[in-house]
């Protein structure tokens, strides 16, 4: 086969260190095996963008390819810049979901790239391209290389096992190509024992829907049970329909080592009206009976997403749906707001209000005033910190009893936390001692979380007090080792007021809640819990 005349280079821009560029690995992938040689630069947004130019600027590329994304339009743009001036004969080609007239390039492809790029490459083509979805996705190798894995260690690798989806929300790229298309299940089975050989630990599938196809599902939930059961390191995220799944399937999650599985599930909303607007096919009993048995098992890591600023969604309602979700008890719950995506058909909602710059997010609608909003913010970041790390389920727990609904307590927070500035843990621990001027045991839930969340033989000066001394005389009646570890409580969420000594084994980690095992000791050994 002929050199290839020009060189070629993909620049992936990611959002953090730890994330992978599939785009650029599928592209370039295709490319080498239609003899078209395509060198690979990685950075991240985090990065300057100078050091990202003057690495393009020293390979000294004829045609420069860039994904552009919401989270890199910025950075992306900027770099353009740079290499315009640089390396003023390099040709720039921009494709991904923010490809559009705005960047600075000399052809657009909207749409999958892999077979457009080669066109482009290879012969005359126009500056905007808008491809088909490629049909049969098998004839694309593989890009999971053992060199491109060697070279993404202690990162997460992001598997694309179908492309599509079989809904059509209002707000979301996925849904503009309805149909589902798949890779082999064989070649996907293969992959995997590629990328889990190679030391990988999160392997995120990026499919909209996974259990869209029960069939699908369970082959693949199957694999992974008898192949990487026995892994104590590898996890395996997948994106699901929570009221989707199948009753085989639900069975054959229950079977799932601790840890080895995460599911994330958008709920979006409660509110019936919001999901007809988006053209969302949504069944709540479903979805809550699912998930309840999910969580039920304790194996498995589950995430659950709502979206503030839906159409025809009022805060009253928002409330309702926070609540509703948050009883489920998730491990984490996130709190997104509305984004009105380039293409998508959530654009056409002409009452709303949103920003004219990546990330396109909502400001007000006609059913939710700004300052509404605003407020959601900081619910989310107060969630974000004290939920959703994991760190103050006790606390959490303990504090709930003191507000009518989850919704008040996360404003209440909210106000109290936010004027700090400071998210620290400590600065929130000091903060939480004083919230409402301080309650009953609020230092001893905070000092249960502590304990239960870091290997550790010492207490925090701010969350000291004395001890008894009849726990101190238990103390020195003990061998000197390093587990377990015993401390001393006059409060348990579990148990009430009273006076308990507390066994933490910092052998026992569980990775579904990141948290160490304690048990409760009285004088004839464990309680049972």
């Amino acid at each position: 086969m002929a050199t290839f005349p020009m060189r070629i280079l993909y620049c992936g821009v990611a959002s953090k260190f730890i994330h992978t560029m599939p785009a650029g690995w599928f592209l370039c992938e295709y490319l080498k095996e239609k003899g078209i040689p395509c060198e690979e630069l990685y950075c991240n947004i985090n990065e300057p963008i100078a050091k990202a130019a003057q690495e393009i600027e020293e390979r000294n590329p004829d045609w420069l390819l860039l994904s552009v994304y919401i989270f890199n339009v910025v950075f992306v743009k900027e770099l353009i810049a740079f290499i315009r001036t640089s390396v003023p004969h390099c040709k720039i080609v921009a494709g991904g979901p923010e490809a559009d007239e705005t960047i600075d390039a000399d052809h657009i492809v909207v749409g999958e790239g892999e077979e457009a790029l080669y066109r482009l490459l290879t012969e005359n083509s126009p500056k905007i391209i808008e491809t088909a979805p490629i049909e049969d996705l098998n004839k694309l190798p593989t890009p999971y290389t053992k060199q491109r894995l060697a070279k993404s260690k202690g990162k997460m690798i992001y598997y694309e096992s179908t492309r599509g989806c079989p809904f059509s929300c209002a707000y979301c790229m996925a849904g503009l190509t309805r149909r589902v298309r798949c890779f082999d299940l064989e070649r996907v089975k293969e992959d995997l024992v590629n990328i889990v050989a190679s030391g990988a630990e999160i392997i995120k599938f990026t499919d909209r829907t996974f259990n869209a196809d029960a069939k699908r599902t369970n082959e693949i939930l199957q694999f992974i049970l008898d192949r990487f059961q026995g892994n104590a390191k590898v996890c395996f995220h997948f994106e699901v329909g929570g009221d989707l799944f199948s009753e085989s399937t639900l069975e054959l999650l229950s079977r799932m080592p601790q840890g080895l599985v995460q599911l994330e599930a958008g709920v979006q909303t409660l509110n019936k009206e919001s999901l007809k607007a988006v053209n969302r096919i949504f069944c709540q009993e479903k979805f809550e009976k699912n998930m309840i048995r999910i969580l039920a098992g304790g194996n498995i890591h589950l995430h659950l997403d709502l979206i503030a600023g839906l159409p025809l969604e009022t805060p009253e309602s928002f409330r309702v749906s926070f609540n509703g979700v948050y009883a489920l008890k998730p491990h984490m719950l996130q709190l997104g707001f509305l984004k009105f995506l380039k293409r998508t058909p959530i654009r056409a909602h002409t009452d709303a209000v949103y920003g004219k710059e990546p990330p396109y997010e909502v400001i007000s609608t006609a059913t939710m005033r700004a300052e509404e909003l605003a407020e959601l913010k900081g619910i989310e970041r107060v969630l974000d910190k004290l939920y959703n790390s994991g760190r103050f389920a006790h606390t959490l727990a303990y504090l709930e009893e003191f507000e009518p609904t989850p919704y008040a307590l996360y404003l209440s927070l909210s106000r109290h936390l936010l004027p700090l500035g400071d998210w620290g843990e400590y600065a929130v621990q000091k903060a939480l001692l004083s919230y409402q001027n301080g309650l009953p045991y609020i230092k001893e839930v905070l000092r249960l979380d502590y304990f239960c969340c870091n290997a550790v033989h010492k207490t925090p000066s701010i969350l000291k007090r004395a001890r008894t001394s009849s726990f101190a005389a238990f103390l020195k009646t003990l061998p000197k080792k390093e587990h377990p570890f015993y401390e001393e409580f006059a409060f348990l969420p579990q148990k009430g007021a009273g006076m308990y000594r507390v066994q933490f084994d910092y052998r026992c980690k569980n990775r579904v809640t990141g948290r160490y095992h304690y048990d409760i000791l009285n004088e004839f050994g464990i309680y049972p819990q």
